[in-house]
This record gives C-alpha cells, structure tokens and sequence, in this order.
C-alpha cells in the first residue's frame, strides 16, 4: 500500500494515506513502532476548514517548522516533535511563495524531503534542491529543476542460478554466497540489482559426469563447444533471460587442462558461464560482465589491473573498477531488465 506523504519529526515520523495517519516511534534505521492509537483522522491536526481534510501531498520538516502542501496550497506549522502543532498566522498560502522556476510545482508537488541545509522538492520526473533555513524559501540551487534520473532510481536487474556438477558442500555454499554477495555489491555501482535464482546440485546425474572437466575449447564467445550445447541445456528454473552459472572441477581445451577459472561462452538463447571455485572475489562479476556483453581490457597499462574486466584475477586495487562505458554496456544488454520502482 503506498503513503501519500511522511513527515520526519526527530523521534517520531508521521505517515498520511487519504484522510488518515500513523505515528511511528523509531530511530534511524528499521520500520519503528506504531504508536497507540494509529491509525487516526487527519482532522486531528486541526487545519484550516478546507484544507487537508481528504489527504495531503507532500510534508516537509523544518526544525522548528514544519510545512504541508496540498494541491497549489500549503501551511506552515511550528510544532514540537509531537502533536499537532499551531498553524501559523497567514496559512493557507500559494505554493507560488516558494519561487520556484516557472512551469515547476505551479499546481502542486509529489514529494518534500528535508536535508539539513538542502531541502529537495519533487513534481513528477523533475525535482529541485533548494538553500534555505527553518523558514523562507530559500534559494534554488544553479542547475534545477533537474531529472529524477539523477538519483539514479533507473535501476536494471539480472537473475543468476547456480548449478554444481560437484557435490554441494559447505565449501560449495560458502563459494556461491561470497561470490554472489562480492558481485551484487559491485554491480550496484552500476544501477544492476544482481537477484539470486535457484541453487541445483546436479552432482548425481551420473549423465553430467563427463562435464566435471568441462570442454570449453577456445573460450570465445559465440564459440561454443558441444559439450556447452550439452550441459547448458540443464536450466531447470531459470527463465529465458536469466543467466545460469555452472560450478565444474576444470575447463579443459579438448583433452589438455587450462588454467582457466572461468568462461563466459555459451549457446545462443542459453546465457550463464561455467566457473571453477576460486579464492578469487570477483570471478563470477567478471564472468557475469562477459555474457552481459563486456570484453577483457588490455593488459597494458598496469593501471588496467584495476578494471573487473583485466583478463587474470589478478586485481591490484581491490574492489575492481567497473568504468562508465562498461556501465552502459550491461544496461544496454538484453539480459538486463528494468526493475520496477
């Protein structure tokens, strides 16, 4: 269920839904606790007749101060931290008070957030950052009204599935958790939410034995083997888009070992890759990068051991880098989604 508005109050926070609120004792962190006697009619506060009585669309606290907009209206308020406050003289007013740039919040905004000496105001995909102090409004920063994409809500998402040719031991657990966790953190950076699917122990499919020591010949993208044909159909409960990571004991090239941890390849429509576990954090990051459309950077210069996408392990300035163009890369892949806000 959404809320129309919440007004922050030191040790309480106020949450308003139609013509009702909730009181909420809490600290800086977690959901807090409901206050007795919550939910309770927004007519409590006592505002001026016609103002407020269905709900209100923003609120914004203000020290001393704390003000309610509803519609092309607002008041301000000087309360404690609790109770209701004395509207003061000269309240409703017009939102025009505000000044804010033509064409913004004229009939009204969506949301108030108070931020020490910044406060930020939204309508619709635009928002302004205001200077102000507890009352006045303040002066509108250079550069707004800006896009809400600013605030980097545009967020993608992937979905990856592990499956293990080897039995799923402790060890195995504790590799696909680091991994997984090492990767989601990294990939935060760059707007991707990295979502866990399902774990599979495929380790007594006595079918999939001859895989332990995956074949992956040369190891190039759309290059795959048919022993990648073979084992990448096994994608029980994944779906289309979703990339699935096969945990194997090697990767061979035809008969002769490599010193491959990872590989990317894989067969059109069947995204994952085929990893060996490794004390190396980012592996399945940088395995994951290839198949949403990343290449290695060059060995040279040395600073390159610092990019996700340096073709060894060997990473000099741990967490490695994920740099602009690779951002956009893996946004622009068909494999990531956009995650509902």
């Amino acid at each position: 269920m959404a809320v129309d508005a919440a007004l922050y109050s030191r040790s309480r926070c106020y949450f308003f839904k139609g013509n009702r609120y909730i009181r909420v004792t809490r600290g800086d962190t977690g959901p807090g606790t409901v206050d007795s006697g919550y939910p309770a009619p927004i007519s409590n506060w006592g505002w001026p007749a016609g103002f407020g009585a269905n709900g209100i669309d923003a609120a914004l606290y203000s020290g001393t101060k704390c003000y309610f907009f509803k519609g092309n209206r607002y008041i301000r308020v000087t309360r404690g931290d609790t109770g209701p406050g004395t509207v003061d003289p000269g309240y409703p007013a017009p939102i025009s008070n505000w000044g804010w740039p033509a064409g913004f919040g004229a009939n009204g905004i969506d949301a108030a957030l108070y931020s020490g000496t910044k406060c930020y105001f939204f309508d619709g995909d635009r928002y302004v950052r205001v200077t102000r102090g507890d009352v006045g409004p303040g002066t509108v920063d250079p550069g707004y009204p800006a896009p809400m994409s600013n605030w980097g809500w545009d967020r993608e998402f992937v979905v990856v599935h592990y499956k293990s040719l080897v039995p799923v031991t402790d060890a195995i657990r504790t590799f696909m958790d680091d991994q997984f966790r090492a990767m989601q953190t990294l990939f935060l950076g760059s707007r991707i939410d990295v979502r866990r699917g399902s774990n599979q122990d495929l380790s007594k499919d006595t079918g999939l034995a001859d895989f332990l020591a995956l074949d992956v010949g040369p190891c190039l993208l759309g290059q795959p083997t048919q022993e990648h044909d073979a084992l990448f159909a096994h994608r029980d409960g994944a779906g289309p888009d979703d990339l699935v990571v096969y945990i194997v004991q090697s990767l061979v090239n035809g008969t002769g070992n490599t010193n491959l941890l990872g590989c990317a390849t894989h067969p059109n429509g069947q995204p994952g890759a085929a990893v060996v576990r490794t004390g190396a954090a980012w592996l399945l990051a940088h395995e994951c990068g290839h198949v949403l459309g990343l290449r290695h950077v060059p060995r040279t210069p040395d600073s390159n051991k610092d990019r996700l996408m340096y073709p060894t392990v060997g990473w000099t300035n741990p967490p490695p880098d994920v740099v602009a163009a690779e951002t956009t890369t893996m946004l622009n892949s068909a494999l990531s989604r956009p995650a509902t806000f």
